[in-house]
């Protein structure tokens, strides 16, 4: 005797289930896996993990949370729903121009969200590092306006600082064109008794010079110069029977910049430039100074720099530990382990190639989801491939906390778990666009919202074949009504 079911002996489960997945397809266009189905109505519980972990986020500033002076759409409050989840996360911007403390409190009041210095990672920071070598030597900074760049400088532990002002008011001459900007040298200008008997051992670009002409005299200058003198000229320049034909082989001061950026997003219509710019422009004045003979040395830090990628995780490993003492304080347990890193910018020069290329020390996976609120431009060709795309930070923030298990559940107005007349997109239909219809009825994509944790807590997310998330409608709607259940729910960590 068989031991199969003729048709009619067919389960009623079975039965309800193709009537499901039929049902399913009606609505949306599309033939689901039954097992699909089955995982959305009857998710399995959450298994106790090996290692407890979390994901973490790094952040752009410019073109991702804040346009100019004002915060982009949805930022403060998808800062703030991450804030209270505890998952860990740092601001990794090319901008600068101020301590870590005050920058914070700078981007705190215009986004209305506390943020710790520890969670600030600028352009410059990495120059903390090198403080053990130029302490007490003298430094050159370029960048900023008055004394603002000195003043970091100093607050960094750098103890012997000038600045092109410093310069101009000792010799006036040195600058090609003052009549624009004599005053302000003037004013913020301090005379240096030793100027002309002391080396300068470093010049270091902070942020974008604001005199252009006068800083890439001066640097020019000193990389001519002999020992770093800034009135005295290297007689070995140019002599071909030294190495490098005689360029840098006199005790030049060492260049640095922080910023890579070509370009930045402000409230222009278009990119305006940055210190990449500058860099550029003195490169170009150097090649044709030198006739070509030698190249310009310099050390860049800044995203993508391996350099920045390595601080920014120091720092974020840092303050993740800090929210796991104070969570063990108020008598919970904190994630021991960051299992991956989502950089989330707008710039596939800086933050994607940054967060595509870098190895991390701390055995996190770094992905990358590029915006479209700033440098990069929608429907245009990103020149380097981000893991993910997405419209916004707050639907950035979306798609890493589904990938990574979180199961942000979009139901409609059918009833829970019930009406299948009501199957939004799941993780599988992320990438459909929000559409009218399905049997002359609207789906209302963001009615309710569901968090559900992961059903295989030591997964690393990946579950999607197609990394590019297609426009999705209401965005910023969907976050706030993510908010309103984020504060109801105590989420195990995984």
């Amino acid at each position: 005797m068989s031991s199969s079911s003729s048709p009619s002996e067919t389960s009623p489960v079975l039965v309800a289930l193709d009537d499901i997945s039929r049902k399913a397809q009606a609505i949306d266009n599309r033939t689901p896996n039954i097992t699909t189905i089955v995982k959305q109505y009857f998710p399995e519980m959450p298994r106790e993990p090996t290692q407890k972990s979390t994901i973490a986020f790094a952040f752009d500033i410019d073109g991702v949370l804040i346009k100019g002076k004002e915060p982009l759409p949805g930022a403060s409050e998808t800062l703030r729903e991450l804030q209270k989840l505890n998952i860990p996360y740092i601001f990794l911007t090319n901008g600068g121009g101020l301590t870590e403390k005050d920058h914070a409190a700078k981007v705190s009041s215009r986004l209305g969200v506390d943020i710790d210095p520890d969670q600030f990672v600028q352009s410059h920071s990495p120059y903390h590092d090198l403080v053990p070598l130029y302490r007490n030597r003298r430094v050159l900074v370029i960048g900023g306006t008055g004394n603002q760049i000195r003043e970091v400088a100093e607050a960094y532990g750098f103890n012997n600082v000038i600045t092109a002002s410093d310069l101009f008011v000792e010799t006036e001459s040195i600058h090609p064109f003052p009549e624009m900007t004599t005053e302000h040298h003037s004013v913020h200008g301090r005379r240096t008794p030793d100027l002309r008997t002391r080396e300068i051992a470093a010049i270091l670009v902070w942020s974008s010079p604001r005199d252009w002409c006068m800083d890439l005299q001066v640097t020019h200058d000193l990389l001519l110069s002999s020992g770093g003198m800034f009135d005295k000229i290297s007689d070995m320049a140019g002599d071909v029977t030294l190495p490098n034909n005689g360029y840098f082989q006199d005790n030049q001061p060492k260049l640095y910049f922080c910023n890579p950026d070509f370009e930045w997003a402000t409230q222009h219509p278009k990119p305006r430039f940055a210190q990449g710019a500058f860099r550029e422009s003195l490169k170009g004045i150097w090649c044709y100074s030198t006739k070509g003979k030698a190249e310009l040395e310099y050390t860049s830090i800044g995203k993508p720099t391996e350099t920045t990628f390595v601080y920014g995780e120091k720092m974020l490993k840092r303050y993740h530990e800090k929210l796991c003492q104070a969570q063990k304080e108020e008598g919970s347990e904190g994630a021991t382990a960051i299992r991956a890193v989502y950089m989330i910018g707008d710039n596939p020069e800086s933050d994607i190639v940054g967060a595509n290329s870098y190895k991390s020390r701390m055995g996190a996976d770094w992905k990358s989801i590029l915006v479209e609120t700033g440098v990069y431009k929608a429907g245009t060709e990103p020149s380097h491939k981000p893991t993910y795309h997405a419209k916004n930070v707050a639907e950035a923030v979306r798609l890493a906390l589904d990938e990574e298990g979180y199961n942000i559940k979009e139901d409609s107005n059918a009833e829970k778990c019930g009406n299948v007349e009501g199957y939004a997109h799941s993780k599988e239909g992320l990438n459909k666009e929000n559409k009218e219809g399905h049997g002359n009825k609207k789906v209302n994509m963001h009615k309710k919202v569901d968090i559900r944790m992961p059903k295989h807590p030591n997964n690393n997310g990946g579950g999607r074949d197609n990394r590019v998330l297609q426009d999705r409608a209401k965005t910023p709607d969907s976050i706030e009504a993510m908010a309103s259940h984020f504060g109801k729910l105590k989420l195990p960590i995984r």
